[in-house]
């Protein structure tokens, strides 16, 4: 039979190693009173220490049966665990994460920021639970990975979505390396428990709302900076950007020639292009462009607490946006809701769902096309000019001309 057990102890009298097999242990040879008291399972890869030769029998016996139905593994004996839960989602978080230099020295990196901050939390939940547990042994208890999303007590639906998202990408990735083994074993990926959730719709304004809060933001931001009412009024008109893609937006990234914003980074992970509207473009010639490198939406001098040129944080335009808001009156509206999809929604109006797709939000039918298209058609302004908030013309004006009160606007509830 395959594999045996063995010892490394030596007789005390003759100086030999213990090496005389007999029933219940091993004794040395000439002496047979002396009896083995540590022993080793060597089975194929498998090498285990024993203090009871009983143990190692039982032991040996189990291996060389999971030979027989093809399931051995010798990574389920190795001390490291190489298959434990806690080692292997490590190594995903390793490998979903990494990020790389290309040769323009620009990083490259498989998922967002944000989409990491949140496995890196999926991840210390879930080692909690799970431990070093081996991977297999818990491919074959679904009821313990079901159990896991009962102790999610403190979040809803969306969330435990969420974390089953991430569970279903960490053993997709598992057995996409451990194919041949796993199948050879009979080991099965295990089926995850369904998740349903209704996602909150958030709360809209009309174009003239969208275009009073506009302009309140216009009169108690200016004197800070004129960008914080561009930035917000660029959400309101370009509904293909997102609020954390605009404030990374560098001054290499604005092209006045052809009137495009770039995007090199977006949500997509496919840069995008954003074709300006005629006034946008007067209004940007009026800011003298600095170091391509330096980023366009930044603070300047005399703002308390950030370094002057230092990017927007990802929640400034958003505090501005509500103060802007409480002043007249508007509750529960948020930046996202109030600008993109208040805008989208408008525009309803006058182009179908389709032509809003295709010309406003960016997402792509025909991929060959558009790599030859490279930016925004034509048609794109056209839509965004119908984007912009405004009930008049209101160009972006100095300081000195921004002395009205704000109108008080009563939507609460």
């Amino acid at each position: 039979m395959e594999g045996g057990i063995y010892t490394r102890q030596h007789c005390p009298l003759c100086g030999t190693v213990l090496n005389h097999r007999i029933q219940g242990g091993i004794v040395c040879q000439r002496h047979p009173e002396i009896r083995a008291s540590r022993f080793i399972v060597k089975f194929k890869k498998t090498y285990l220490n024993f203090r009871e030769f009983k143990s190692a029998e039982r032991y040996i016996t189990g291996l060389r049966f999971k030979a027989d139905e093809g399931s051995y593994d010798p990574r389920d004996y190795q001390k490291d665990n190489p298959l434990g839960f806690s080692k292997l989602i490590e190594q995903w978080y390793a490998d979903k994460t990494v990020e790389s230099v290309n040769r323009n020295g620009k990083t490259e990196r498989k998922i967002k920021p944000g989409t990491k901050k949140n496995y890196t939390g999926y991840k210390k939940r879930l080692c909690a639970y799970f431990g070093d547990r081996n991977i297999k042994t818990i491919a074959e208890d679904e009821g313990f990975i079901a159990d896991f999303f009962n102790t999610l007590t403190e979040v809803g639906n969306k969330t435990k979505w969420n974390y089953r998202s991430a569970l279903n990408t960490f053993f997709t990735w598992v057995w996409r390396r451990n194919k041949k083994a796993f199948a050879k074993a009979g080991i099965e990926r295990p089926e995850l428990p369904e998740i349903s959730f209704t996602l909150g719709y958030r709360k809209l304004v009309s174009k003239d709302v969208q275009f009073d809060i506009l302009e309140e933001v216009k009169r108690i931001s200016y004197q800070t900076n004129p960008k914080i009412y561009l930035g917000i009024k660029w959400l309101c008109t370009y509904i293909k950007v997102r609020p954390t893609e605009l404030i990374s937006l560098k001054e290499g990234d604005i092209n006045l020639g052809t009137g495009h914003l770039f995007f090199p980074d977006p949500k997509e992970n496919e840069w995008k292009a954003v074709a300006l509207v005629p006034e946008d473009v007067d209004i940007l010639e009026a800011f003298p462009l600095a170091i391509p490198s330096m980023p366009f939406f930044r603070h300047v001098k005399g703002i308390n607490g950030v370094a002057d040129n230092e990017r927007f944080g990802e929640k400034y335009l958003y505090k501005w946006w509500i103060k802007a808001c409480t002043n007249l009156g508007i509750e529960g509206v948020d930046l996202y809701g109030g600008t993109r999809h208040s805008s989208i929604t408008a525009l309803k109006k006058k182009y179908t769902p389709e032509e809003i797709r295709q010309k406003g939000t960016g997402h792509k039918t025909n991929r060959a096309f558009d790599r030859y298209l490279e930016m925004d058609s034509d048609d794109s302004r056209e839509l965004y000019v119908d984007a912009i908030p405004r009930k008049a013309a209101t160009p972006l004006q100095p300081a000195e001309l921004q002395g009205k009160e704000g109108k008080i606007l009563k939507l609460k509830g």
